[in-house]
């Protein structure tokens, strides 16, 4: 069979597969990825009312998305580059794109 969730999901689908046995595993494991797609489909699809009605306005969701992609940035070149542990990359990057973040805030 076409394993599909291995790449998706890496590392988390050698652990189910260990949980669960082979079949099993690989069932749970494309059962997740259908689900990731389909609640992403009905995100999409809804975008305009989670937008309109969830409190979030376009600017807040925009800062959202440029603090996490400056967060997998900064933590992609921390365990790359610098060959970090993973908690302490996270840890830092997290720390440095809220910093940079809260100073964009203060002068401007």
């Amino acid at each position: 069979m076409v394993d599909v969730a291995a790449p998706v999901l890496g590392g988390f689908q050698d652990s189910i597969v260990d949980a669960f046995g082979a079949t099993a595993g690989w069932w749970v494991g494309h059962l997740l990825v259908v689900g990731i797609l389909a609640l992403s489909m009905l995100a999409l699809q809804n975008r305009h009312h989670i937008t309109n009605h969830s409190g979030f306005g376009r600017s807040t969701l925009m800062d959202m998305a440029a603090t996490l992609t400056l967060t997998a940035v900064q933590y992609s070149v921390f365990t790359g580059s610098f060959g970090w542990p993973d908690g302490v990359s996270l840890t830092l990057s997290i720390i440095c794109a809220l910093a940079f973040r809260w100073h964009l805030l203060i002068v401007e």
